[in-house]
């Protein structure tokens, strides 16, 4: 994983869609099941970050999770809380 996201709100989530964007492969952790099982179903939960670009993120290989196990094989970690 090159870059794992902490915190997918109004800050991170922006951040993971120019990440992946990039190309960079992407995770994303947050601690609330609904941001993360909304995601991975390809909805957004924030107004600046619509369903589509979610989708794409996801096809890029964004992996939004719960399990701290993802930052084992991160390159780099930011946190957006």
């Amino acid at each position: 994983m090159d870059l794992v996201v902490i915190g997918l709100g109004y800050v991170g989530l922006p951040l993971v869609r120019e990440a992946a964007q990039a190309g960079l492969r992407v995770g994303g952790l947050d601690r609330d099941p609904r941001v993360v099982d909304g995601l991975k179903a390809g909805r957004s939960h924030i107004d600046d970050v619509d369903d589509a670009q979610v989708s794409d993120m996801l096809t890029a290989g964004f992996t939004p999770t719960l399990d701290e196990a993802v930052l084992d094989d991160a390159r780099s970690i930011v946190i957006c809380v």
